[in-house]
């Protein structure tokens, strides 16, 4: 009896230092996405960084964060003409400046900011696509391409929820950034 406990615990510990080797195996090489931030009002060009895959780079295309502010869902309704908001309490909205210097593939190509996020210490929010449309009536979707040489100023809308994000005086103490891309280089646009 004594015997077959120990041989248990000897193959337990067998299990689990195979289990961390494989663990560590698997994580050994993992690279983590260099870190580049952005001061507000700065140019900056994706290059071939990206967020999902590899095919979404926009090289070629530029932005700059021009302008923030927060809004209570009354003021936003009443600036914007908009009725169905949500549950959103507040709003927060980036104003961004997108230029597309030398990208040639327009139409195939272009800026997905509806995988940009708002983040902060401890929280990301992604832009709402249905506000960007009312905020942004001259652009038909939040992901769009430009014409070489030419430039557009969007605001990206990120509604503040009671409970589920921060609220708009933890925004004001504490400003958020606004990230672009994700990886090779995480680009992060400061917004103050």
């Amino acid at each position: 009896m004594r015997k077959k406990r120990i041989a248990a615990v000897v193959i337990m510990l067998c299990m689990m230092g195979l289990y961390g080797a494989r663990v560590y195996a698997v994580n050994a090489d993992i690279s983590t996405p260099g870190r580049q931030i952005f001061e507000k009002g700065e140019t900056v060009p994706y290059g071939t960084d990206y967020n999902i895959s590899e095919g979404d780079s926009c090289e070629g295309y530029t932005v700059q964060a021009l302008d923030s502010r927060t809004l209570s869902a009354e003021e936003f309704s009443r600036e914007y003409d908009v009725k169905d908001m949500g549950i959103a309490d507040a709003f927060y909205m980036v104003k961004l400046s997108v230029k597309n210097e030398s990208n040639q593939h327009v139409g195939e190509q272009g800026v997905p900011l509806g995988i940009s996020m708002l983040v902060g210490t401890n929280y990301s929010i992604i832009p709402s696509p249905a506000l960007f449309q009312a905020v942004n009536p001259d652009i038909p979707a939040i992901s769009f391409s430009l014409q070489t040489g030419t430039e557009k100023e969007v605001w990206l809308v990120f509604q503040l929820i009671s409970g589920s994000t921060p609220d708009s005086e933890y925004l004001e103490k504490h400003p958020p950034m606004l990230q672009i891309t994700q990886y090779p280089n995480q680009k992060l646009l400061q917004l103050s």
